[in-house]
């Protein structure tokens, strides 16, 4: 599914009312469709609904909603917040067409008069949220934060429309009093900012209603894509009942080190949980008798002697001879021996690249070799590691993550997996991704790992780089919400998304 900005919902808007389309037909649509949405969930004879309408269209689309609830039997009461008497000619219609059936209407221009009506709001079974919409581009204040403040503290359900009031659609995050909703109903077309973290967690459940905006009004070029499972299971490598294990990839990992041997381990079983036909870890002589006694079907090729925890560059380009894709990071040490070895390794490796953990650390401090790469590169940062790459304090990355992640991966030509709640996925042509799976359960040492190794893996594949992060980003979560599912949030761990991944592959694999 598309996601759009402000901006361009506004556009499509307008294409529509262009094309003949009453923008009053528009405002009908969003408002009977908004109404359609609450009645399929929750039962709106005889209960009390409190709408509260701003001054833009948002307040003209809770004027149509208002009419069709009360319809539909529920004790309607409709909102006017705010002094102003000015309004869109076609919220005005809807306004006069609720004073003709006597609907009850109040103005609430000031804090005296919200102050007779506070009790409506702790009695409403349904509050709807129509005061701002995507227009709003700073903090809701005075008597509109007062409106936002008693609607979360309600005990009734609250239902936004288009966008709950406070949240930049664009980026998700709060400017302000913001409208925590139960159900937001979105119109024309999904929003960035409903989807992407933090703003998530303010919809509630997110559901778009079709306003008849022509096909032709959809903007041109690199869009943000929500991943679905539908899409995901599109993308996901067949495997040929005829296939033997040449077919999905050699896989090569540069992991582990003295007493960092777990994170190896784990990008290298994720690999071959996610189907690789062959897997190598690539390490220090004195490494091997740790991962031999953990790996069955796993290699290990010794790079260096024992008492040289960095190999010579030639070693590691030997290796990548007749291999498919090469992991690199996890768990190796930070030092300026192996930085150096990096920035020389990505200037000349002959394989597609993941680079993760330790790797990009070493590489933050000059991000521009990652330029010169002669080979497809995907990057895995979490923000911590984002920021040493871009020099952007943590708040400044998670304020913007699509854009963020969007500025990076064109700037350097890279695919990168922005990694946390809503993992963003972006690519150098300037395209995103938005991965709806995942859970905060996940946010434990060596889950990182695994995503890594679920990556290289799938790009070993055969699949794109694009589509090889997007299918391991989804499965990642899906694993994680499995897990979950069984052990709870609180005590997941990185081996626990290893045990659910087969499950999680099940679930979509197909077979030809």
């Amino acid at each position: 599914m598309r996601l759009f900005t402000a901006a361009q919902t506004r556009a499509m808007d307008g294409v529509a009312i262009d094309a003949g389309i009453p923008a009053f037909s528009l405002m009908e649509l969003a408002g009977a469709g908004a109404a359609a949405e609450v009645r399929e969930r929750w039962p709106v004879a005889g209960r009390q609904v409190l709408v509260a309408c701003g001054p833009g269209n948002n307040g003209g689309d809770g004027f149509v909603i208002a009419r069709h609830l009360a319809n539909a039997g529920a004790y309607v009461q409709v909102l006017r917040i705010g002094p102003g008497k000015k309004m869109t000619p076609e919220a005005a219609l809807n306004l006069r067409i609720l004073h003709n059936l006597a609907l009850p209407v109040f103005d609430v221009p000031d804090f005296e008069v919200l102050g007779h009506l506070v009790p409506w709001f702790d009695e409403a079974d349904i509050l709807v949220d129509a005061l701002f919409g995507v227009g709003l581009d700073r903090a809701p204040d005075g008597l509109f934060a007062e409106v936002i403040r008693l609607f979360n503290e309600s005990p009734g359900l609250r239902v936004a429309l288009d966008v709950p009031s406070g949240l930049d659609s664009d980026c998700g995050q709060p400017l302000g009093e913001t409208v925590r909703a139960d159900l937001t109903v979105t119109f024309g077309a999904p929003k960035i900012g409903l989807y992407t973290s933090p703003g998530f967690e303010w919809c509630g459940e997110t559901v778009v209603v079709d306003i008849s905006w022509p096909a032709a009004a959809e903007p041109e070029g690199p869009g943000v894509f929500l991943l679905s499972e539908a899409r995901i299971q599109d993308l996901l490598p067949r495997r040929r009942r005829s296939a033997h294990k040449g077919n999905f990839g050699h896989v090569l990992h540069w992991a582990g080190s003295p007493g960092k041997a777990g994170a190896a381990i784990l990008a290298a079983e994720a690999s071959l949980s996610m189907g690789s036909g062959l897997v190598t870890v690539l390490c220090e002589a004195g490494m091997l008798p740790i991962f031999m006694q953990r790996f069955t079907e796993i290699m290990c090729e010794a790079v260096s002697p024992p008492d040289r925890p960095v190999p010579e560059l030639g070693a590691i380009l030997a290796a990548c001879e007749g291999r498919s894709v090469l992991s690199i990071g996890p768990g190796l040490p930070v030092d300026a021996a192996c930085g150096k070895l990096i920035h020389e390794l990505v200037r000349k490796c002959p394989i597609p690249m993941v680079i993760d953990a330790s790797a990009l650390t070493l590489l933050a401090s000059r991000p521009d070799t990652l330029k010169k790469a002669k080979v497809p590169v995907i990057i895995t940062p979490h923000p911590g590691e984002f920021s040493r790459l871009t020099g952007l304090d943590t708040a400044t990355i998670q304020k913007e993550r699509v854009g963020q992640a969007r500025k990076l991966a064109t700037r350097l030509g890279v695919f990168v997996v922005l990694k946390g709640a809503r993992t963003v996925i972006a690519g150098p042509d300037g395209s995103v991704a938005i991965n709806p799976t995942g859970n905060p359960g996940m946010a434990t040492a060596g889950s990182g790992d695994v995503l890594t190794g679920l990556v290289v893996s799938l790009l070993g594949q055969g699949l794109p780089p694009m589509e090889a992060a997007c299918c391991a980003a989804f499965l990642h979560g899906r694993a994680g919400d499995l897990a979950s599912q069984e052990k709870g949030e609180a005590v997941i761990r990185a081996t626990d998304l290893l045990d659910a991944l087969p499950s999680a592959l099940a679930s979509l694999e197909l077979h030809e």
